[in-house]
């Protein structure tokens, strides 16, 4: 679906029902211009197909399947139908639970949450999806419970800079990592890390010219990072009128209008901050409770009218309409679907 007609997302879910009902695989979730949802039934694509992710050069549609042992495929995808498009493989950690493609299509970075690692995979119908290159990581944070060791949550593309940029929960640090090398070499140097302030999980990020924000998990802020200089500036809190249970922010976004929307699952809501990148701070403009439970991710429609958070505990994917800046305004429609965990945009 275009713009002028609405968008189409696939939903990954988790099959294992720890959080939420069991799902029997993804779906394609198309949103109309007036908000308006169409959900196609569930595809088989293999176990826990968390995340997903499109390539915007080639269309192949990628997949990691958290697992113990993980594992990443890719299809290709026509209309409703899904066929495979190279061969299903191992990422050699535990929890694969991000992937992001390289801007040419060809490459695939996942981040291994408990196997504290980024693996590279060929994205390409003769090779085979198993690891090609991988980047290991080390290191703890202030939280004994939850930062015990490294752990890897997101993989993005830094175009700009030609680096990846992790944001690792567990060491309160985003991994920089250069991609010039590609594909001969996939070489990490600790001194090019970002440092966080301590306690921070960063979870995800955006990037926003030579600035990037990351949602932080686990003390409920938002950073904002120069990617120039590699550092983190400041952070601010993204609401302080509910008790922590430790789950925190989620996903982020940031619309045209410069307004990030972070899902947080301590509140049941989906918040927006304004972002001035000029004075380099972020304020809180609106908290719109998605009416679910334990929001996980969220993406935005093409024409940026409507935001869509994937409540995983509640089965369910709450439409909030967006004013013209971008701020969330309230819910307009609920998609039930068992244990939403990502909305990847077509």
């Amino acid at each position: 679906m275009g713009e002028a007609t609405g968008t189409r997302f696939w939903v990954g879910a988790s099959t294992k029902g720890v959080i939420g009902t069991a799902a029997r695989g993804i779906r394609s979730l198309d949103i109309s211009a007036d908000g308006g949802a169409t959900l196609g039934e569930p595809i088989d694509v293999g176990p826990n197909p968390m995340f997903l992710a499109v390539s915007p050069a080639t269309g192949v549609l990628g997949v990691v399947h958290e697992l113990t042992e993980g594992e990443v495929s890719t299809w290709t995808v026509e209309g409703e139908t899904l066929a495979p498009f190279g061969l299903r493989g191992a990422t050699g950690a535990a929890d694969p639970c991000h992937l992001a493609f390289d801007e040419a299509g060809g490459l695939i970075f996942t981040a291994n949450y408990s196997g504290a690692r980024v693996s590279v995979h060929h994205a390409a119908p003769d090779a085979p999806a198993d690891v090609a290159l991988s980047a290991d990581f080390t290191g703890t944070g202030a939280n004994p419970e939850r930062q015990e060791s490294s752990h890897p949550h997101q993989a993005v593309v830094d175009s700009a800079r030609d680096q990846l940029l992790v944001p690792d929960l567990g060491s309160d640090r985003v991994r920089v990592l250069a991609l010039d090398a590609l594909p001969a070499a996939f070489d990490h140097d600790d001194r090019r890390d970002i440092v966080m302030h301590a306690g921070a999980g960063p979870r995800h990020l955006v990037i926003a010219g030579d600035l990037a924000i990351t949602a932080n998990e686990l003390d409920r802020t938002a950073s904002i990072i120069d990617l120039v200089e590699g550092r983190e500036i400041a952070w601010f809190p993204i609401g302080d009128d509910v008790e922590p249970r430790g789950v925190g922010c989620s996903a982020i976004r940031l619309t045209r209008g410069g307004i990030v929307l972070i899902g947080d699952r301590d509140a049941d809501a989906l918040r927006g901050l304004r972002f001035d990148p000029e004075a380099r701070t972020l304020e809180l403009v609106a908290t719109i409770p998605t009416g679910g439970r334990h929001p996980r991710d969220l993406e935005l429609t093409h024409d940026e009218r409507f935001a869509l958070v994937a409540d995983q505990g509640s089965d369910s994917i709450a439409v909030i309409a967006l004013d013209a800046a971008g701020i969330p305004t309230n819910v307009v429609g609920v998609v039930e679907t068992p244990a939403p965990a990502c909305l990847a945009r077509v």
